[in-house]
């Protein structure tokens, strides 16, 4: 039986809960400095001080940001801009919802409209939140991780999930996975991509897909992901000191590619993990690519292991963090020291058919076994139970493919938001170009034989659109078949 009681109620620092937020009936005093917002009468934000926040309001409706969003059409727009502009075009709570597809960044909108209040979130789900179910928390909660929760509610894990988290599945895998909404406390879940929730009701709804894709040729793809992407690298480059996070792979190649006319403002680096030969790919093609581009290039050496100091804050500051992610944490908190903002190529793998070589892709409906076996759950009731509600969830996947959802909202909505958490530690900020409804659904709009290994046609014209020189050198020479990394 996993016990973290101790670690979950240990006094505040300041470097617990780095860029976290929680929103509940009142403000949680304990968290000293952070920032107290009023949202409206019944919810009180309190706020990292690291963390932005937007509120516009008028008589019925009012409209809160956390976190920053970018507008690729507007590139100059900062987050009061793109609140107001949001807030201008706001005539019901379904409409912001669509209006707010063109929009990257790693934001939570709060909407208020007449009585109604709702919570929903970017893309990708990338600035998380989870909930607590008010009739075990004395009223609704809503915070950016389990962990924060449980410390200001005095949780416990249940013994359901006490028992997955024993399991082999689950401590065999250095990449563990949370099954659909679940999380390790029976009162509290998560809030997925594709979802808001109702803060009257404590009740969380999906929202997409609600219409089929319409299909887009490979040429209408292209240019509208890289005008997009190059459009949200843009704005993102007004907001922060940027450094692009560089390895051999497709997708970090794909957002250096979009950052063509930033070259003379951005430098790039490379975790040099604790398991990485002087001759890795990472290492040599990132090298080589930098310097043919006259692009400052870092490569920040993690050590074998966290300091004792440092893993403890680690581990305080996300529950259940990975101890293999820690060492390449420390080291870039070491480099930078939380002042640049890294861009990343995370989330393309939605549209790149992730799960089609594991799995008979010929299926359009797979049951609860057949999605934890993907994510190596093994056959625990525990996931099997969490998966078959997220099944449950999907009223009509249109021309969705299942597969691509659950990419969608498991691997990434789940593993990677919460990965990218943990690393906050180290950034000002992670900065996710693919993290935008319009990038996603015009990826998945494209024929999929564009889009699947191992040609990836799709993504390897972006490239060749937006600033071909960039593929002199080669993507993963090492393993021509594997898909390219972040």
């Amino acid at each position: 039986m996993l016990s973290v009681d101790r670690d979950l109620r240990g006094p505040f620092t300041d470097e617990r809960f780095c860029h976290q937020f929680i929103l509940g009936p009142a403000y949680v005093d304990k968290l000293v400095g952070w920032q107290q917002i009023e949202i409206g009468e019944s919810l009180k934000l309190t706020l990292h001080p690291e963390v932005g926040a937007q509120r516009v309001a008028n008589a019925t409706r009012s409209l809160t940001i956390i976190g920053y969003i970018l507008d690729p059409q507007n590139p100059s727009a900062d987050d009061a801009a793109v609140a107001h502009t949001l807030f201008e075009g706001f005539r019901n709570l379904e409409s912001l919802i669509a209006s707010t597809s063109r929009y990257g960044g790693r934001w939570l909108i709060l909407a208020r409209d007449a009585g109604q209040q709702l919570l929903f979130g970017d893309a990708l789900g990338l600035r998380q939140a989870f909930f607590s179910t008010p009739e075990h928390a004395g009223g609704l909660w809503v915070a950016s991780q389990p962990g924060l929760l449980a410390w200001h509610l005095n949780l416990h894990i249940s013994q359901a999930a006490a028992r997955f988290i024993a399991s082999y599945e689950f401590r065999s895998q250095p990449e563990y996975r949370w099954p659909g909404a679940a999380t390790a406390f029976g009162e509290i879940n998560h809030l997925l991509p594709n979802h808001c929730l109702d803060l009257s009701s404590a009740q969380q709804r999906r929202y997409w897909p609600r219409n089929g894709l319409e299909a887009v040729t490979l040429a209408a793809g292209v240019e509208r992901v890289s005008g997009l992407l190059t459009g949200l690298m843009n704005a993102a480059s007004r907001r922060f000191d940027l450094v692009l996070g560089m390895t051999a792979g497709l997708d970090s190649r794909i957002v250096l590619a979009a950052s063509r006319a930033l070259k003379d403002d951005i430098s790039a680096c490379t975790v040099r993990q604790k398991t990485m030969p002087d001759t890795h790919q990472d290492l040599t093609v990132a090298a080589r690519l930098m310097g043919r581009l006259g692009i400052d290039h870092t490569v920040i050496e993690a050590l074998p292991t966290m300091s004792g100091a440092f893993s403890r804050s680690f581990k305080e500051n996300y529950f259940l963090a990975h101890d293999h992610y820690g060492t390449d944490v420390e080291a870039i908190l070491k480099h930078y020291s939380r002042t640049k903002a890294v861009a990343t190529g995370s989330g393309a793998e939605v549209a790149r058919e992730a799960f089609r070589t594991k799995i008979d892709a010929t299926k359009r409906v797979y049951s609860a076994e057949d999605l934890a076996k993907l994510q190596k759950m093994g056959s625990d009731s525990f996931a099997l139970t969490h998966l078959q509600h997220w099944l449950d969830s999907i009223e009509d996947l249109h021309n969705v493919h299942m597969l691509d959802l659950y990419s969608w909202e498991q691997s990434h909505g789940n593993w990677l938001a919460g990965t990218q958490a943990e690393f906050d530690l180290a950034w000002q900020e992670t900065v996710t170009p693919f993290n935008c409804r319009d990038v996603l659904q015009t990826l998945l709009s494209v024929d999929e034989k564009y889009r699947r290994s191992p040609d990836h046609a799709l993504f390897n014209a972006l490239i060749e659109g937006m600033w071909p020189e960039l593929l002199a050198e080669p993507i993963n020479p090492h393993n021509r078949r594997r898909r390219g990394r972040l």
